[in-house]
C-alpha cells in the first residue's frame, strides 16, 4: 500500500513523463522530417540512422517508466475497481510503443537503415529518390502515430488521477 503523498508522485511522474515523451516523439514527426524531405536523400538518411539510435536510447526506457508507475498504481488501487482498470490501460498504453515499434514501425526502418547503409548504391536499388521520400513521410507517420499511443496511456493515466 501507498502512502497519499507517494501515490501523488506516481501520477505526476507517469503522467508527466508519459506526455513528455509523447510530445517528443510526436515533435520529431513534425520537424524533423520535413527538414530531412528538403535535403538529399543520403545526407537525411546518414541523419536518420543517427535519430534511430538516439531515440532507442531514450524513448523506451522513458516508456517503460511512465507504464512502470501506472502499474504500481494499479497494484495499490482497489481490487476490481474501474480506477485499477484504468490504471492498467494507461499501462499498456504507455508501453504500447514497444509492440508498435517492433511490428509495425521495424521494417520501414530496417528499409531506410539498410539504404542508407549503402549510400547512392542503396538508393538507386531500393526504387530510386521518390521512394526514398515515401519511406521517409511513411516513418513520420508512424512515428506520429506511436506518439499518439503514447499519448494516449497518459491521457488514460490523467483520467485516472483526476478521478475522486
Amino acid at each position: 500500500m501507498t502512502t497519499p503523498l507517494q501515490t501523488l508522485s506516481l501520477q505526476i511522474f507517469g503522467v508527466s513523463t508519459g506526455f513528455l515523451t509523447a510530445g517528443s516523439i510526436i515533435a520529431l514527426s513534425y520537424s524533423t522530417v520535413p527538414i530531412f524531405l528538403q535535403h538529399p536523400n543520403e545526407i537525411s538518411l546518414r541523419h536518420l540512422r543517427a535519430l534511430f539510435s538516439s531515440g532507442s536510447h531514450i524513448f523506451p526506457q522513458l516508456a517503460t517508466a511512465a507504464s512502470t508507475a501506472f502499474a504500481l498504481l494499479a497494484y495499490n488501487a482497489p481490487p476490481s475497481s474501474s480506477l485499477r482498470n484504468q490504471y492498467i490501460l494507461a499501462a499498456a498504453g504507455t508501453v504500447g510503443i514497444a509492440p508498435f515499434t517492433i511490428f509495425v514501425m521495424k521494417p520501414t526502418n530496417m528499409t531506410l537503415t539498410e539504404i542508407g547503409e549503402q549510400g547512392e548504391e542503396g538508393i538507386k536499388n531500393s526504387g530510386g529518390e521518390q521512394r526514398v521520400q515515401e519511406l521517409l513521410r511513411r516513418f513520420g507517420r508512424l512515428n506520429a502515430i506511436r506518439g499518439g499511443i503514447l499519448a494516449l496511456g497518459a491521457a488514460i493515466g490523467l483520467k485516472a488521477a483526476l478521478s475522486p
